[in-house]
C-alpha cells in the first residue's frame, strides 16, 4: 500500500475528532463538501479535480475521505497549492494517497480548542485541495466514474467530518464525477515535461484519440522561437507509419516559430483503404524534434501550443473522417526549460572576465601544480578552444588572446551562456 502519512499522527487526529464528536449536536444547517466534475478522455493525465468547502459558521477542522474505482482511476496526488491550508496557519496537516485501493485522505485542523479563534470564518467554497489522477486508457466514452466520498478509507479508518466551531459535524456531501467524452482529441507530450538549454533533439510526441476511423490529419503547433527551433519530424514507430500512411508532409518555420504535418493514408493506387483504426485509446501519431536554444541564461516555462491557421496557405488541425474535416480537442503542453552550466569560455576563476589569472589557474589545474586549490566548479570554461578536452592548448590560446591579438575562446563568448557543443566536461555552476 502506497501512502503519504504516517498512521501514529493520523490516530492521533482521529482521537481529536472523535472527541469532538462527544459534543452537543451540530447547528442546524450542516456544512457543505463538495467534489468537481471533470470531463476525460481515456487515457489523460493530470486531471486535477477540486475539493470545496461552504459553512455558515466557523470551521476549526476538516476530516475527509475520497475514493474511486482503481481500476479505472488511477489517483496521482492530493496537491494542496493555492488551498485554504496555505493561507492560514493549520495546527495539524496530514494528507495520503492510496494507489491501489483508490483512497484519498485529508486531515486538517485549524483550532483544536475554545475559544477556536484560529478557525476558517464562515467559508465560502473555499477550496481544500486538488485531487489529482490519470483516466485508464480503456475507459468507454459516455460512461460516466464517481469520485465520492467514503467513510472508513485510509488507515486508521476516516470519516467524513467538519468541525464547526469546535463541533463535531456530518457535512451534506456532493460527489464528484469522471465523464468520458466521446470527441477526438490532439495532444502534446512529453516524456519528462522538461527541456535543458542547449540540448539537441528535444522529443515531443503527437498524440490523439480518434472516435472514427482516421482518412488523414493535419497538425499546426506554435512555439517560442526564442527557446526551441525545430530540427525535424518523424514518424517513424507511430500508429502513421504502421498503419502505412502514403502522404506526409511537413513544413517548418523557425523564424515565425510554427511547424505544420499533413498526413493521408490512403492516396495512391490500388486505394487500399488505409486509415488509423478507432482502438478506444490514445496513440502517437507524430514526433517533433527541437533543439533548445544555448543563449538562455535563466530557467523558464514555455508552451507548445495547437494554433490554427498557421503558414502559407494556412495550415489548421483537422482529423479527416468518413471524408469529411472535423476539429479535434486540443491539448497544449507546457515544458520546463532549466539553464544549468552558464558560463564564460576560458574564465576558469568564474568572476566573468578573462585576465591573467584566468591562464594561471588553467596552468595551474591542469598540471595538478596546487592539489589543495579548489577544483574549479565549471572545467568546460578552461577548455578554451573547446575540442573537449583541458590541455596545454587552452592556456596558449587564452594567452595569445589576451596578449598578442590571438583568435577569441570558442562560444560561449563574449556573452556567457551554455556549451553549444556538449562534450563530457563538466560545469557545475
Amino acid at each position: 500500500m502506497e501512502t503519504t502519512f504516517h498512521s501514529r499522527r493520523i490516530g492521533i487526529a482521529v482521537w481529536i475528532f472523535c472527541m469532538v464528536l462527544s459534543a452537543p449536536s451540530a447547528p442546524a444547517q450542516a456544512p457543505l463538501l463538495e467534489i468537481g466534475d471533470v470531463v476525460v478522455y481515456p487515457g489523460q493525465s493530470a486531471v486535477e479535480v477540486p475539493i470545496s468547502l461552504t459553512a455558515s459558521e466557523a470551521v476549526s477542522g476538516v476530516q475527509i475521505g475520497i475514493a474511486v474505482d482503481p481500476d479505472r482511476i488511477y489517483l496521482q496526488d492530493l496537491n494542496l497549492d493555492g488551498s485554504v491550508m496555505q493561507a492560514m496557519t493549520v495546527e495539524f496537516l496530514e494528507s495520503s494517497i492510496d494507489l491501489v485501493e483508490g483512497e484519498a485522505t485529508l486531515v486538517a485542523i485549524f483550532d483544536d480548542a475554545a475559544p477556536f479563534d484560529q478557525s476558517l470564518p464562515s467559508p465560502d467554497n473555499v477550496l481544500l485541495g486538488t485531487l489529482v489522477l490519470d483516466a485508464a486508457t480503456w475507459l468507454v466514452p459516455t460512461n460516466i466514474e464517481p469520485i465520492a466520498f467514503t467513510d472508513g478509507v485510509g488507515e486508521p479508518a476516516l470519516d467524513n467530518r467538519v468541525l464547526v466551531d469546535g463541533i463535531g459535524v456530518i457535512p451534506v456531501m456532493i460527489d464528484g464525477s469522471l465523464s468520458v467524452l466521446s470527441q477526438n482529441v490532439l495532444l502534446a507530450t512529453s516524456s519528462t515535461g522538461q527541456a535543458a538549454a542547449g540540448e539537441i533533439d528535444f522529443e515531443v510526441s503527437l498524440r490523439g484519440y480518434n472516435v472514427a476511423a482516421l482518412q488523414g490529419f493535419s497538425i499546426a503547433l506554435a512555439f517560442d522561437p526564442t527557446i526551441f527551433q525545430c530540427a525535424s519530424s518523424s514518424i517513424e514507430g507511430t500508429i502513421t507509419q504502421v498503419a502505412g500512411a502514403e502522404f506526409i508532409e511537413g513544413v517548418i518555420d523557425n523564424v515565425s516559430g510554427f511547424v505544420v504535418v499533413g498526413v493521408l493514408m490512403d492516396i495512391l493506387p490500388p486505394y487500399d483503404g488505409q486509415v488509423i483504426p478507432a482502438t478506444g485509446i490514445e496513440m502517437e501519431f507524430v514526433r517533433i524534434y527541437f533543439d533548445v536554444s544555448t543563449d538562455l541564461t535563466s530557467s523558464s516555462q514555455t508552451e507548445l501550443r495547437f494554433e490554427n491557421d498557421l503558414g502559407t496557405p494556412p495550415i489548421s488541425n483537422v482529423f479527416v473522417i468518413e471524408n469529411q474535416s472535423e476539429t479535434p480537442v486540443t491539448v497544449d503542453l507546457t515544458i520546463d526549460v532549466v539553464v544549468d552550466g552558464v558560463f564564460l569560455r576560458g574564465d576558469a576563476d568564474g568572476n566573468l572576465r578573462l585576465d591573467l589569472a584566468d591562464a594561471i589557474n588553467n596552468l595551474v589545474y591542469m598540471t595538478s601544480a596546487c592539489p589543495d586549490c579548489p577544483i574549479p566548479l565549471c572545467p568546460k570554461a578552461l577548455d578554451v578552444n573547446d575540442n573537449g578536452m583541458i590541455d596545454l592548448g587552452d592556456a596558449i590560446q587564452l594567452l595569445n588572446f589576451l596578449y598578442l591579438g590571438g583568435p577569441q575562446p570558442a562560444a560561449p563568448f563574449p556573452d556567457p551562456g551554455v556549451d553549444p557543443t556538449p562534450d563530457g566536461l563538466d560545469c557545475l555552476n
